[in-house]
């Protein structure tokens, strides 16, 4: 008989793998160690399976748009069945992270707008959620944390949380990717590039920080 705890991991794995996530990718996504999910990391000195704590859990499925109680039906033997895709689905708007400063390309309430995004292939499976976008980076002054040539999921609608990954933007302002702070005076960025502190302006509508959900090499 399988024990329960290798049904859960195994279960885990086909989810992510049906999103388009290796276990490090969706550590990373969920704002983990990127080792936190690997195999070696889930048994114990004693041999035994380890089990990840809830709130690690509840990280990872909401970064794989999977509610808690329809995981728990699925580990349980329960066969789940996935509504078919709607027109357009797997599909999001995509801009070069050098030209996000440029006028018109996000609304007054920065999201995504105009022409000049075009619509390919979402990486994992983040068309579902509102206003999601893709970010293409083409310059290397974030590596290794970001790579030139790697792809960023943005989902604005997700809230922030300290050390999450966010990007800041706004009109006319260079995009800041980093860490999410949380300083005494307010949030805070932590840029990928040099490790330099942002703060957003107190003044509504001249940056947005929109939390960063799965970042591709």
């Amino acid at each position: 008989m399988i024990a329960q705890s290798q049904v859960f991991w195994h279960t885990l794995d086909v989810l992510a793998r049906e999103r388009g996530f290796t276990p490090s990718a969706l550590a990373r996504a969920a704002g983990l160690d990127a080792t936190a999910l690997n195999p070696s990391r889930r048994v114990g000195a004693n041999g035994a399976m380890r089990w990840p704590s809830l709130p690690t859990l509840l990280r990872v499925l909401e970064v794989l748009q999977v509610p808690l109680a329809v995981f728990a039906r699925s580990v349980a033997g329960e066969r789940l069945n996935p509504a078919a895709p709607a027109e357009g689905a797997g599909l999001l708007r995509t801009l070069a992270y050098s030209m996000l400063q440029q006028t018109g390309v996000f609304d007054q309430n920065g999201l995504p707008c105009g022409p000049v995004w075009v619509q390919e292939a979402s990486p994992g499976q983040w068309w579902g959620e509102p206003d999601a976008y893709v970010v293409r980076v083409d310059t290397d002054g974030m590596e290794p944390v970001v790579r030139d040539g790697g792809a960023v999921v943005v989902v604005p609608s997700l809230p922030l949380r300290e050390g999450d990954r966010v990007l800041m933007h706004g009109p006319g302002r260079e995009p800041v990717m980093g860490l999410m702070l949380d300083m005494q005076d307010g949030p805070a960025v932590c840029s990928f590039r040099g490790g330099e502190v942002h703060v957003p302006p107190a003044r509504e509508g001249e940056a947005w920080l929109h939390r960063i959900v799965m970042m591709t090499v």
